[in-house]
C-alpha cells in the first residue's frame, strides 16, 4: 500500500516558475496598494474618533505575525496550489476543507477583487473628473460623471476583468511582467504620494483648497458643517485606539492568501517564509507612513471632522462637497497647479494598482483547480494548457463569477450585504489554525519532520507549531467576534448569513454527491485524500 496511489495524473501541470522577488511582490499586493487607500483614511478616522492607526497597527500586526508563521509551515509541509484547501482537508476532513475553503476564496473574492476592482473604477472616475474640475475641462467632467454610475463602472470592471483573465491564460512569463511593471508604477505612486504629503503642511492645504473649492466650501467650512452635525474634537486615546483594532487588523490582511501559488513557486523554504514575513513588515510601514503623512498634511482635527461628516451624515457632506474625500482628491489638490504632477500622480496612482487587484482574481483560480484536481468538482477545472502551463477553463469560470457579482454589487443590495464577508475573512482562520493544532494527532504526524526546526520543537510534549496554531485560533476568533459585533465592520444582515450558511451547506452536498457519483463508476475518490496531491 505504501506504493499505491490514487491520483491518475502523476504531476499537476503547473510549473514552479516564481522566485523570492515574485512570491514577495505578489503576496506585499494583496496587503497594500494605492487603491486600498482611496476611502481608507476618512473611513477610519472618521468612524474611530481619537484613535491612532499606526499603533494600532503594530498592535494588530502581532496576531498576523503568528498567522505568517503557521502559513510558513502550512506552505513547506504542503507546497502545492490550493495551499490551505489541501492542508485542511488532509488533517480535518476532505469535506470540511472544500466547504471552509470555497467560503473563504468567495468572500476573499468579494472584497479583495469586487470591492477594490468596484473602488478602482471609482477611482479612474474621481481622477478624470479631478482633471476636468482643476483644469475647467468639462467634457472630462462629464465622462468622470458617466463612469461612477453603476453602468459605468460595470463597464470598467467587465473590461478590468477580461484583461486579467487573458493575461491569466498567458502563464507565468506574462503574470511576472505585468506585476513588475504594475509595481513599477506603483513605486513611483508612493514615493510621489510620500514626497507631496511630505512638503505640505495644513494651512497649505487649507489655501489650495479655498483657492479651488470655495465656491463649495471652504477649509474651514467643512470643520464648521462637521461641528453642526454632531461632531467634537477627539482627543487622542489608548481606548479609542484599542476599539480600532478589527479595523486596523483590515489593513494588513491578505499577505498568507499568496500561499495559494505555493505549488508554482520555486525553494519554498527560503522563498514562503520571506515573502509572508516581509510582506506584513512592509504593509506596516505602508500604511504607518501614509497615515502619518497624510494626518500631517491635512491636518489630524480636519481628517476627523470630514471623515466625520462622510461616515455619519453623508447627505451633510454632499451638500458641502460634492466630491468624496479620497485620497486622489487630497493628493491633485496638492499637486496643483503643475499638470505634470497631477497627471503622473493619477497615472501611477491607478497603473499601480492594477497588480494588486490581479492577485485577487488569479490566486483564486488555484482553488478551482485544486477542487478538481481532488475530483470535488469537475475535473475539466484541472486541465492545464500544454503551451502555457495555465488552467484555462478554471480561469474561465473565475471571469464568469467575477462578471456575476459585478453586475450583483453595481445593481443590487449585494455590496451591503457582503460586508459579512469581512467577518468571514477573519474569522476563517480558526480553521487552519485547528488544522495545525491538532497535526501531531492525526495520521499526517510524519509532515511535521518537513517543518522548520523551532517549530517541531516541543514545549511540555507539544509541537511548536500545535501551540502557534492555538494562538491563531484564539486571536482570530476573538477579532471575528469583535468584527461581528461591531457595524462599522459587519452588518450582518438575513440575505448575508444566508448566502454564507447557503455556500458552506452546498460545498457539503457537491462533496459527497461528488463521492457518490464516483463510487457508482467503481472509484473512491476519499482514498485520494490520503496522499499528499503530486507537484
Amino acid at each position: 500500500m505504501g506504493q499505491k496511489t490514487f491520483f491518475v495524473r502523476e504531476a499537476s501541470g503547473l510549473v514552479r516558475e516564481f522566485g523570492t522577488i515574485d512570491l514577495l511582490l505578489m503576496a506585499s499586493a494583496c496587503v497594500f496598494a494605492l487603491v486600498y487607500s482611496t476611502l481608507q483614511f476618512a473611513w477610519f478616522y472618521g468612524f474611530n474618533q481619537g484613535a491612532n492607526l499606526p499603533l494600532a497597527l503594530v498592535i494588530s500586526a502581532i496576531p498576523f505575525l503568528i498567522l505568517m508563521i503557521v502559513y510558513w509551515g502550512i506552505g513547506i509541509m504542503m507546497p502545492r496550489s490550493g495551499s490551505d484547501y489541501v492542508w485542511i482537508g488532509r488533517i480535518m476532513h476532505p469535506s470540511i476543507g472544500f466547504a471552509w475553503s470555497f467560503l473563504y476564496m468567495f468572500a476573499y473574492f468579494s472584497i479583495g477583487f469586487v470591492g477594490p476592482g468596484a473602488a478602482l473604477g471609482y477611482a479612474i472616475s474621481i481622477a478624470i473628473s479631478i482633471w476636468g474640475t482643476l483644469y475647467n475641462v468639462s467634457s472630462a467632467v462629464d465622462l468622470g460623471t458617466w463612469f461612477s454610475t453603476a453602468m459605468g463602472s460595470f463597464v470598467i470592471s467587465i473590461l478590468l476583468t477580461v484583461v486579467y483573465a487573458t493575461l491569466a491564460l498567458f502563464g507565468a512569463k506574462a503574470v511576472k511582467r505585468f506585476i513588475y511593471t504594475s509595481w513599477g508604477f506603483a513605486l513611483v505612486g508612493i514615493a510621489l504620494m510620500w514626497g507631496l504629503l511630505a512638503t505640505t503642511t495644513p494651512a497649505m492645504f487649507a489655501a489650495k483648497w479655498d483657492s479651488l473649492f470655495s465656491q463649495y466650501t471652504t477649509y474651514q467650512g467643512m470643520l464648521n458643517v462637521a461641528t453642526q452635525n454632531g461632531w467634537v474634537a477627539p482627543a487622542f486615546s489608548i481606548a479609542a485606539t484599542v476599539v480600532s483594532l478589527p479595523l486596523a487588523a483590515d489593513f494588513l490582511l491578505g499577505g498568507n492568501y499568496a500561499n495559494v501559488v505555493a505549488g508554482e513557486v520555486k525553494d519554498v523554504k527560503r522563498n514562503i517564509p520571506l515573502a509572508l514575513v516581509l510582506s506584513l513588515i512592509f504593509g506596516v510601514i505602508f500604511w504607518t507612513v501614509t497615515s502619518t503623512l497624510t494626518m500631517n498634511a491635512v491636518g489630524e482635527k480636519w481628517m476627523f471632522a470630514v471623515g466625520y461628516l462622510f461616515d455619519n451624515n453623508a447627505a451633510a457632506y454632499s451638500a458641502a462637497m460634492p466630491y468624496p474625500p479620497t485620497q486622489l482628491l487630497i493628493l491633485s489638490l496638492i499637486a496643483f497647479p503643475n499638470q505634470v504632477l497631477v497627471f503622473l500622480m493619477l497615472v501611477t496612482y491607478i497603473v499601480g494598482s492594477l497588480a494588486a487587484l490581479f492577485m485577487w482574481f488569479w490566486i483564486s483560480t488555484r482553488y478551482f483547480f485544486a477542487w478538481a484536481f481532488d475530483r470535488i468538482i469537475p475535473t475539466k477545472m484541472a486541465d492545464v494548457s500544454k503551451r502555457y502551463r495555465t488552467p484555462h477553463n478554471a480561469i474561465g469560470v473565475a471571469t464568469a463569477m467575477a462578471i456575476i457579482l459585478f453586475g450583483l454589487y453595481y445593481f443590487t443590495s449585494w455590496a451591503a450585504m457582503f460586508t459579512l464577508g469581512v467577518f468571514i475573512v477573519v474569522v476563517a482562520y480558526v480553521v487552519p489554525g485547528l488544522a495545525t493544532v491538532i497535526l501531531p494527532l492525526t495520521l499526517k504526524k510524519d509532515l511535521l519532520e518537513l517543518a522548520p526546526g523551532f517549530m517541531r520543537k516541543r514545549v511540555a510534549g507539544i509541537p511548536f507549531i500545535s501551540i502557534l496554531g492555538l494562538i491563531v485560533v484564539v486571536a482570530y476568533g476573538y477579532l471575528g467576534y469583535l468584527s461581528i459585533i461591531n457595524p462599522l465592520i459587519s452588518v450582518p444582515t438575513a440575505a448575508g448569513i444566508a448566502v454564507a450558511v447557503g455556500i458552506v451547506i452546498a460545498c457539503f452536498l457537491v462533496y459527497y454527491t461528488s463521492v457518490w457519483y464516483h463510487k457508482q463508476k467503481g472509484l473512491d475518490i476519499e482514498l485520494a485524500f490520503k496522499e499528499i496531491p503530486p507537484v
